[in-house]
């Protein structure tokens, strides 16, 4: 007796498993385009966890030399266009979900070349927490001391920047600003939305503010300082008689004015330019005349070629990666899971015409060789 092994039904139920594995694929890479497109990206559409990060800007200040006011040496009282260095270095502390603990420190020091280059000259440390996907500012979730109620944008723009006005922090003040949003422009090789914002003259209440400049005139020091006051000069003319009926500290209050122009990508949010000018005033308070509030402060700044050149690099990379999740690799999924689908469909609908091909002798067992007993 010959037994004739069935292999016809073997390739038969391969090729339905292999069908179905085609058809199962194709399902699974649809399904896997559709995660990363609307699961996997919006992970990634958030400021990161990991963001340490410092950006160096370049300007001229005029600024009130606050260490020989307190202590007199014969150095200059007052700087007027000295070159100066802006380090700024935004650091996560803490995540929670899409909270985050971030810290902002930034220091003014005098540039290279300048009669006190490294100086510092003024500086600030805040520490915000926000919403990582608007980047608003949020109620503190973390045990830090140091994060002070605030609205707005404090650190920086969201992912998908849109073409409208935003809320900012103005931190002097305290108080919010608009962030007015200026249209499109081409800033490094890149397309960019212009956001502008300003503010007139307000008392400064930030204590981190105040702390960096003198709370006081001494009284000594005022024919030093006299001709910053803008006195008139038949009162310039009385200090001699007017200085004996003064306290020996006049208090100083403070007040801050600015002007900005920003430069944004949209897809990420990360600042490419930035243009500002940032004037701090003292009033004195004490005299027997009122007057004019003093500029102790004036600063103009913008990055250095370098910073210019990361914030670029920065754009590219993490605008890369949303593209990459966005549009390449769900596109790429869903064409090769089509494919699969529609192959796996065609093999599928082919399969009863080749069992009905199958000659019926090859099937089953052959009790004898032809022409046998």
């Amino acid at each position: 007796m010959l037994t004739v092994t069935n292999t016809e039904g073997s390739i038969l139920m391969k090729g339905k498993l292999g069908t179905g594995s085609l058809l199962a694929l194709g399902a699974l890479l649809i399904i896997a385009g559709l995660v990363v497109k609307f699961f996997v990206v919006n992970a990634l559409a958030k400021f990161p966890d990991d963001v340490d990060s410092t950006r160096t800007y370049q300007g001229t200040v005029d600024i009130l030399n606050r260490a020989e006011l307190e202590n007199p040496t014969g150095a200059p009282l007052f700087f007027t266009g000295l070159p100066v260095i802006s380090d700024r270095t935004v650091k996560v502390l803490e995540v929670d979900g899409d909270k985050a603990l971030v810290q902002d420190t930034a220091n003014l020091l005098a540039a290279p070349g300048t009669p006190i280059a490294g100086a510092r000259l003024t500086g600030s440390d805040d520490f915000y927490t926000i919403d990582r996907v608007t980047m608003e500012s949020i109620d503190n979730f973390t045990d830090n001391p140091l994060v002070l109620p605030r609205q707005g944008l404090v650190v920086g723009f969201p992912i998908d920047t849109e073409a409208r006005d935003y809320t900012g922090w103005n931190g002097d003040p305290a108080q919010p600003v608009t962030l007015e949003y200026a249209g499109q422009e081409e800033r490094a090789g890149r397309n960019t939305y212009v956001f502008t914002a300003s503010s007139g003259p307000l008392p400064i209440v930030d204590a981190g503010t105040l702390a960096e400049f003198p709370a006081s005139l001494p009284k000594a020091a005022i024919p030093a300082i006299a001709p910053l006051l803008g006195l008139p000069d038949e009162v310039l003319g009385a200090l001699d008689q007017v200085l004996p009926l003064l306290p020996e500290e006049l208090p100083l209050d403070y007040t801050y004015e600015f002007s900005a122009r920003y430069w944004i990508d949209p897809d990420t949010g990360v600042l490419i330019d930035i243009d500002k000018n940032d004037v701090r005033k003292a009033v004195v308070t004490g005299l027997p005349i009122p007057i004019d509030p003093v500029v102790v402060y004036n600063l103009n700044y913008s990055p250095t070629e370098e910073s210019l050149s990361d914030a670029v690099d920065d754009a590219d990379d993490y605008g890369g990666q949303l593209r990459l999740g966005r549009t390449t690799a769900p596109i790429t999924l869903w064409i090769v899971g089509v494919f699969l689908l529609v192959a796996g469909l065609f093999y599928w609908s082919r399969r009863p015409v080749e069992a009905a091909e199958v000659p019926p002798h090859h099937v089953g067992e052959v009790d004898a060789e032809p022409g046998s007993d």
